[in-house]
């Protein structure tokens, strides 16, 4: 089977995922499924975006693009339809996002995306993101269907320290750790690592979930990507992020590729929610002057 990259909305996979019987498929693909919050529709280069993305434009050009459908207007929504293949509303995550005084999460009894992969014998791994609950176990990635899970349960945590409110959401498998480092950095080397040790006996599925809020300049890593933007402004900083999660999708498909992976691999790439067209979105209408130059 040759290679497959999808930009789109991953609403189907689960569909057919519920559908297929273990062992059904002699050599079933890998997919890998990359998710991006708050993305603008413009910000890539191959959507006529000014910030460079080559390696995602590589994954679109080669690929099927599938850009015509609705989202979800926050996170756990757009998550949540993700994991399940069925409209939020329908378990009542349709509206808000999960904070962390919340004490529900995505209802046990959703059937996710994971769990049919696995029982069709899938390995699953999932780094980055969770935001589908936290406040009990039963809610978390190792419960719903991943055999390993590396990142933060709660939803926006710090790029650099991975705290919320004083307390640490960073974990491997429910260890919970303090590491150095960016955060798009540290899912992006495990993405590699699970891609670089997998059992190429088992098909794999790997969900990358990177969240976005305006990182600190001054860390080395968002410094590197910055470089070529016009510093200190925030269209720059936005520019940098895009780039390092660009870098991240480029060593992935070099990691399968090497691995001997990739023309068997489903490979999607999509947004949750698009960016805020208000004052705090660093490409809302009163920046795009300013965002221009920063990415020229």
């Amino acid at each position: 089977m040759g290679r497959t990259t999808i930009i789109a909305l991953l609403a189907f996979i689960p569909v057919v995922a519920n559908t297929l019987p273990a062992g059904a498929a002699a050599n079933p693909p890998n997919i890998v499924v990359i998710l991006a919050d708050d993305l603008g529709n413009a910000d890539l280069g191959y959507r006529g975006g000014e910030i460079h993305t080559p390696n995602i434009d590589t994954l679109a050009k080669g690929g099927v693009r599938l850009e015509s459908f609705y989202g979800e207007p926050v996170c756990t929504p757009a998550r949540a339809a993700l994991m399940t293949g069925r409209y939020p509303m329908r378990y009542g995550l349709q509206t808000l996002v999960i904070f962390p005084s919340h004490t529900y999460g995505l209802p046990t009894d959703e059937r996710t995306l994971p769990q049919a992969l696995r029982e069709a014998g899938y390995q699953t791994a999932m780094v980055g993101k969770w935001h589908l609950g936290h406040a009990d176990k039963k809610y978390w990635p190792q419960n719903r269907g991943f055999d390993y899970f590396y990142g933060n349960v709660v939803g926006e945590v710090d790029y650099f320290t991975r705290e919320r409110g004083g307390l640490t959401d960073w974990q491997r498998n429910g260890k919970f750790l303090k590491e150095q480092g960016y955060y798009t950095e540290l899912i992006g080397s495990d993405a590699v690592r699970i891609i670089a040790t997998h059992d190429t006996s088992n098909p794999l599925f790997l969900y990358v979930a990177r969240w976005r809020r305006t990182p600190r300049t001054k860390h080395p890593a968002v410094r590197r990507c910055v470089q070529g933007h016009d510093q200190g402004s925030d269209p720059a900083t936005y520019a940098g992020m895009i780039t390092a999660l660009d870098d991240q999708i480029g060593r992935m498909v070099a990691a399968l590729d090497k691995k001997k992976m990739l023309d068997n691999t489903i490979i999607v790439f999509r947004a949750t929610t698009a960016a805020r067209r208000a004052r705090c979105s660093p490409l809302a209408p009163d920046r795009r002057r300013s965002a221009r130059k920063a990415a020229a």
